[in-house]
């Protein structure tokens, strides 16, 4: 599991950078890269819930997405989710995702800001965001 507290900007297709770790079970995280590299081959759920605020400079008003994504050894989109409506200039929403997927061996993977303006990360009470991924087979 990861999760981060702060409220920084991540520009457009750029990977989320979280800063605290709590990992057990094998995986490793780069909290300058933003990868998440899995050593065995298996069948992997991956949660993530994500405190986001609208960076756009015109004030429209944009769903904001993220995009789980195979980065290493070659790219490949796993999954999509959004802020559920609009979000208006300045105004924060909640992204939720969740995907089930096959892991090779030495993978790496990449939560990324896939909307179209930057947004910040904003914490809730305490964190901005929170990331965990189990192998289930």
């Amino acid at each position: 599991m990861v999760h981060d507290i702060s409220n920084s900007t991540v520009p457009v297709q750029n990977p989320i950078l979280f800063q605290n770790t709590n990992l057990s079970n094998k995986i490793s995280y780069s909290p300058i890269t933003g990868d998440f590299s899995i050593p065995e081959k298996g069948i992997y759920i991956i949660h993530w819930w994500v405190n986001v605020k609208n960076k756009g400079k015109n004030c429209d008003d944009k769903a904001l997405s993220i995009e789980f994504r195979k980065f290493w050894p070659n790219v490949e989109l796993i999954a999509h989710s959004s802020t559920h409506n609009k979000v208006s200039c300045c105004q924060t929403g909640t992204i939720n995702g969740n995907a089930i997927f096959e892991a090779t061996a030495g993978a790496s993977y990449r939560l990324i800001n896939a909307s179209d303006v930057d947004f910040d990360l904003v914490p809730n009470d305490l964190y901005s965001g929170c990331v965990s991924i189990t192998r289930i087979n």
